[in-house]
């Protein structure tokens, strides 16, 4: 027994010196590949701690109060600034709906005049919300000049980020809008003493175009202002991305007036002919007709519906009839 033992060991390490290049040969393969799979799996486990440092430094999913959403739209529309100003127009807007309900409440219905005062309340953010609309519409139709003309400036600053947007801010001709929107962004990055400051600054630069290219554009421009990394490459392809989406916009868009007419001027046309009417083939005269339409509950009700329709109608085409520049 222990004759074969040995004998069976003796061939085994023949085998094994015999074909020791070909073992040592494998066992080098085989710690490549385990070399490799450990490599692979330390550059995703890094890649993916720097998507999380950059998801966290710029703020992706941040949540505004309803003071700071406020004060974002009072700056982007009208150029008002700071939590007081917020809060002022909030109170006066809310001093308007109940001043409305007060004096609807035993004119009409409690439902209609809680409607009335609700629409009073609502209707100072529904016209900054039209407003910034139009803002954003008129900013994005400016992206291929604005993006091209800081990447030009880019260059000829040797890839210096601020300098450029100043620059960009100083020359710009062929778009006035980002003109002004580059000039704020450079004003405040001269005063900015950190990241954080920068990323507010451009946080309120995305808010006031509200397009996906804004955004893209606005990351680029934090690296390259906190970090100084180069992003040449990334905003030529920018480049391309907005140029195709302005052929396509172009092409999809269709001129048609005829209803942002009717729902603008005739409207109000019609109104004043049911006045006309009222006047001259019922006999009624201008102080019994303002006595039925206002003094009376069912005038006062239909007046207060046409109304608040007419409205939420010129609301709707402010949002619906022009569309962003986007991709």
């Amino acid at each position: 027994m222990f004759t074969e033992i040995f004998l069976t060991l003796a061939a085994f390490a023949g085998l094994v010196i015999f074909y020791l290049e070909e073992i040592k040969a494998l066992l080098r393969k085989i710690k490549g590949l385990l070399y490799l799979r450990s490599e692979d799996v330390r550059i995703k486990r890094k890649e993916k701690k720097k998507a999380a440092e950059i998801s966290d430094e710029l703020g992706d999913a941040k949540e505004f109060t309803l003071m700071e959403s406020v004060s974002r739209l009072l700056q982007a529309t009208l150029g008002l600034r700071g939590k007081k100003t917020a809060a002022g127009f909030i109170a006066l807007s809310v001093a308007a709906g109940l001043a409305v309900f007060y004096l609807l409440r035993y004119k009409v219905t409690p439902l209609l005049a809680f409607a009335a005062g609700l629409s009073a309340l609502s209707a100072p953010f529904l016209m900054l919300l039209c407003r910034l609309q139009s803002i954003r519409v008129e900013n994005s139709k400016e992206g291929d000049v604005m993006i091209t003309e800081l990447l030009d400036n880019y260059k000829m600053n040797y890839f210096n980020m601020q300098q450029a947007i100043e620059m960009t801010a100083l020359n710009i001709k062929e778009a006035p809008r980002s003109r002004k929107l580059l000039f704020n962004l450079s004003k405040g990055l001269n005063t900015a003493s950190d990241k954080y400051e920068i990323k507010k600054l451009l946080d309120e630069f995305r808010f006031s175009i509200g397009t996906s290219w804004a955004g893209v554009m606005a990351d680029n421009m934090y690296f390259a202002l906190v970090s100084g990394i180069r992003i040449t490459e990334a905003m030529e392809d920018l480049i391309k991305t907005v140029e195709k989406a302005r052929k396509i916009e172009e092409f999809a868009r269709r001129e048609s007036n005829e209803g942002r007419l009717m729902l603008k001027y005739m409207a109000p046309c019609c109104y004043l002919l049911t006045v006309a009417a009222g006047i001259k083939y019922f006999g009624l005269s201008p102080e019994e007709f303002v006595k039925y339409q206002f003094m009376t509950e069912t005038g006062m009700a239909w007046f207060i519906i046409a109304a608040l329709t007419y409205c939420l109608g010129i609301a709707a085409r402010s949002f619906l009839s022009r569309s962003k520049l986007d991709i």
